[in-house]
């Protein structure tokens, strides 16, 4: 036997649900006296994500801010916070599917701007019109959603999100931005087309 036999003890750390997430936040921000309404938590969750730490740094930024008595609020969210790269994609779709050319192409040039690399934004908008198309299938032939988009416990909370956006494209035509989107990345690969033109056309195309 080990001294590590002896004294130690297996623990299983299971990851925060949202609700749980949102609750250890809750604790923070009131022992800094500072406000924040449960639709404002929800939405710094989904722009920050679900990794604690850079929740706790984003959130102590916007606490320093408001400063004690004051209120966080969607405006100092969306001002000060580092929004993860699966939250702009939402913004993005969001403007495809109110046929919106203008600011999806703002969203897009945005990320270039920020230096995120070109091909990582074709991998992201490829996967989400993918969890897209596949809600959309399983609202189809009633199929468990959160099964077979393989979320995670503390992701949950993005189920009603994605059934929200299915809903601005009909089945075949989710089939048909993936299959340009892999037709892009083929023709980016061979050099046969610049990556960023491409991803400009497929979106003003499906603006329309």
């Amino acid at each position: 036997m080990t001294t590590l036999d002896n004294f130690g003890i297996v623990c299983n750390f299971e990851k925060l649900k949202p609700n749980d997430i949102g609750k250890r936040l809750g604790g923070i921000i009131k022992a800094y006296g500072v406000n924040i309404s449960a639709q404002d938590l929800q939405l710094f969750i989904e722009v920050c994500g679900t990794n604690m730490q850079v929740l706790i740094n984003e959130m102590r930024k916007l606490i320093e801010y408001v400063g004690s008595g004051g209120t966080i609020t969607k405006k100092e969210i969306e001002l000060l916070c580092i929004k993860q790269l699966d939250y702009i994609i939402f913004d993005l779709t969001d403007n495809l599917g109110k046929k919106d050319t203008k600011k999806a192409l703002e969203v897009l040039h945005e990320l270039i701007y920020n230096k995120e690399p070109i091909q990582k934004i074709l991998i992201t908008i490829y996967n989400h019109f993918k969890k897209l198309y596949i809600v959309n299938v399983c609202e189809r032939l009633r199929l468990d959603t959160a099964r077979n988009l393989n979320l995670k416990p503390n992701q949950t909370f993005l189920i009603n999100k994605y059934k929200r956006q299915s809903q601005y494209f009909k089945e075949k035509e989710l089939r048909n931005i993936l299959k340009e989107l892999i037709n892009l990345d083929e023709k980016y690969k061979k050099g046969s087309i610049d990556i960023t033109v491409g991803l400009e056309s497929i979106l003003c195309t499906y603006c329309s």
